[in-house]
Protein backbone atom coordinates (compact mmCIF):
# COMPACT_ATOMS: atom_id res chain seq x y z
CA UNK A 1 0.00 0.00 0.00
CA UNK A 2 2.97 2.37 1.01
CA UNK A 3 4.39 1.83 -2.73
CA UNK A 4 1.06 2.45 -4.27
CA UNK A 5 1.05 5.81 -2.16
CA UNK A 6 4.56 7.15 -3.21
CA UNK A 7 3.84 6.29 -6.87
CA UNK A 8 0.64 8.11 -6.80
CA UNK A 9 2.78 11.19 -4.93
CA UNK A 10 5.33 11.00 -7.66
CA UNK A 11 3.16 10.88 -10.78
CA UNK A 12 0.78 14.05 -9.31
CA UNK A 13 4.20 15.60 -8.64
CA UNK A 14 5.35 14.59 -12.25
CA UNK A 15 2.20 16.01 -13.57
CA UNK A 16 2.41 19.03 -11.62
CA UNK A 17 6.24 19.51 -12.76
CA UNK A 18 5.07 19.08 -17.03
CA UNK A 19 1.84 21.26 -16.99
CA UNK A 20 3.86 24.11 -15.21
CA UNK A 21 6.60 23.57 -18.59
CA UNK A 22 7.16 27.17 -20.48
CA UNK A 23 7.46 26.35 -24.11
CA UNK A 24 7.76 29.77 -25.98
CA UNK A 25 9.00 27.80 -29.34
CA UNK A 26 5.38 28.14 -31.17
CA UNK A 27 3.83 31.09 -32.85
CA UNK A 28 1.36 32.96 -30.97
CA UNK A 29 -1.16 35.17 -32.90
CA UNK A 30 -0.54 38.66 -31.35
CA UNK A 31 -3.20 40.76 -33.27
CA UNK A 32 -5.85 40.28 -35.26
CA UNK A 33 -7.30 43.22 -37.57
CA UNK A 34 -9.39 44.19 -41.02
CA UNK A 35 -6.93 43.62 -43.37
CA UNK A 36 -8.39 45.31 -46.81
CA UNK A 37 -9.68 43.58 -49.61
CA UNK A 38 -7.57 43.87 -52.76
CA UNK A 39 -9.63 41.79 -54.78
CA UNK A 40 -13.43 39.82 -55.33
CA UNK A 41 -14.18 36.74 -57.58
CA UNK A 42 -17.97 36.43 -57.94
CA UNK A 43 -18.68 33.65 -60.24
CA UNK A 44 -22.24 34.72 -61.47
CA UNK A 45 -23.06 38.28 -61.22
CA UNK A 46 -26.73 36.95 -62.02
CA UNK A 47 -28.22 34.14 -60.18
CA UNK A 48 -31.59 31.96 -59.27
CA UNK A 49 -32.86 32.11 -55.93
CA UNK A 50 -32.61 29.39 -53.62
CA UNK A 51 -28.71 28.66 -55.63
CA UNK A 52 -25.56 29.20 -53.42
CA UNK A 53 -22.63 30.35 -54.94
CA UNK A 54 -18.76 31.12 -53.45
CA UNK A 55 -17.63 34.22 -53.40
CA UNK A 56 -13.60 34.44 -52.76
CA UNK A 57 -11.90 37.79 -51.52
CA UNK A 58 -8.58 38.35 -51.96
CA UNK A 59 -5.86 40.03 -48.95
CA UNK A 60 -1.99 40.47 -49.63
CA UNK A 61 0.13 39.19 -46.69
CA UNK A 62 3.61 39.75 -45.18
CA UNK A 63 5.30 36.36 -45.24
CA UNK A 64 5.42 33.90 -42.46
CA UNK A 65 4.12 35.97 -39.78
CA UNK A 66 0.60 37.11 -41.46
CA UNK A 67 -2.43 35.07 -42.37
CA UNK A 68 -6.33 34.97 -43.17
CA UNK A 69 -7.83 35.07 -40.26
CA UNK A 70 -11.68 35.29 -40.60
CA UNK A 71 -14.14 37.57 -42.82
CA UNK A 72 -16.79 39.88 -40.78
CA UNK A 73 -20.52 39.64 -43.17
CA UNK A 74 -23.36 42.21 -42.06
CA UNK A 75 -26.11 42.82 -43.54
CA UNK A 76 -26.20 46.70 -43.68
CA UNK A 77 -30.30 46.25 -45.02
CA UNK A 78 -32.42 43.54 -47.22
CA UNK A 79 -30.22 44.14 -49.96
CA UNK A 80 -26.37 45.31 -48.78
CA UNK A 81 -24.06 43.17 -47.57
CA UNK A 82 -20.51 44.55 -46.04
CA UNK A 83 -17.67 42.27 -45.91
CA UNK A 84 -14.26 42.69 -44.85
CA UNK A 85 -11.42 40.12 -44.94
CA UNK A 86 -9.75 39.79 -40.86
CA UNK A 87 -5.91 39.00 -40.86
CA UNK A 88 -3.69 37.90 -37.76
CA UNK A 89 0.30 38.35 -36.90
CA UNK A 90 2.27 36.30 -34.93
CA UNK A 91 4.96 36.43 -33.16
CA UNK A 92 7.34 35.55 -35.89
CA UNK A 93 10.06 37.46 -37.10
CA UNK A 94 8.23 38.80 -40.98
CA UNK A 95 9.87 37.02 -43.56
CA UNK A 96 10.70 39.12 -47.14
CA UNK A 97 7.72 39.58 -49.66
CA UNK A 98 4.18 38.77 -49.66
CA UNK A 99 1.48 36.47 -50.64
CA UNK A 100 -1.76 36.18 -51.61
CA UNK A 101 -4.48 34.80 -50.01
CA UNK A 102 -7.89 34.95 -48.73
CA UNK A 103 -11.50 33.58 -47.80
CA UNK A 104 -14.50 32.06 -49.05
CA UNK A 105 -18.35 33.40 -48.48
CA UNK A 106 -21.02 31.98 -49.49
CA UNK A 107 -24.32 33.91 -50.81
CA UNK A 108 -27.77 32.07 -50.79
CA UNK A 109 -30.14 34.58 -51.49
CA UNK A 110 -33.76 34.49 -49.71
CA UNK A 111 -35.48 37.06 -52.01
CA UNK A 112 -34.93 38.04 -55.55
CA UNK A 113 -33.67 41.67 -56.75
CA UNK A 114 -30.43 43.42 -56.93
CA UNK A 115 -27.92 42.22 -54.19
CA UNK A 116 -24.88 45.11 -53.74
CA UNK A 117 -21.73 44.26 -52.20
CA UNK A 118 -19.56 46.46 -50.71
CA UNK A 119 -16.10 44.66 -49.97
CA UNK A 120 -14.06 47.07 -47.61
CA UNK A 121 -10.38 48.46 -49.01
CA UNK A 122 -9.61 50.22 -46.49
CA UNK A 123 -9.59 53.83 -45.21
CA UNK A 124 -8.60 57.36 -47.10
CA UNK A 125 -6.69 59.78 -46.62
CA UNK A 126 -9.59 61.59 -44.29
CA UNK A 127 -10.26 58.19 -42.42
CA UNK A 128 -13.23 57.26 -44.06
CA UNK A 129 -14.09 53.53 -44.74
CA UNK A 130 -13.53 52.65 -48.81
CA UNK A 131 -15.05 50.04 -50.52
CA UNK A 132 -15.06 47.90 -53.90
CA UNK A 133 -18.55 47.04 -54.78
CA UNK A 134 -20.23 44.73 -56.80
CA UNK A 135 -23.53 44.31 -57.70
CA UNK A 136 -25.43 40.48 -57.90
CA UNK A 137 -29.02 40.38 -59.55
CA UNK A 138 -30.86 37.39 -58.36
CA UNK A 139 -34.08 36.04 -60.23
Amino acid sequence: MKNVFILSVLAVFSTMLMSCHDNDDYSEITNVYATKVDSVHIPMDTMALGVTQEMKLYSTFTRTCEGIYSYDYQYTNDSVRTVANFAYKTNDVCGSGTYVDGSRVNFKPTKTGTYTFKFWTGKDTSGANTFLERKVVVE
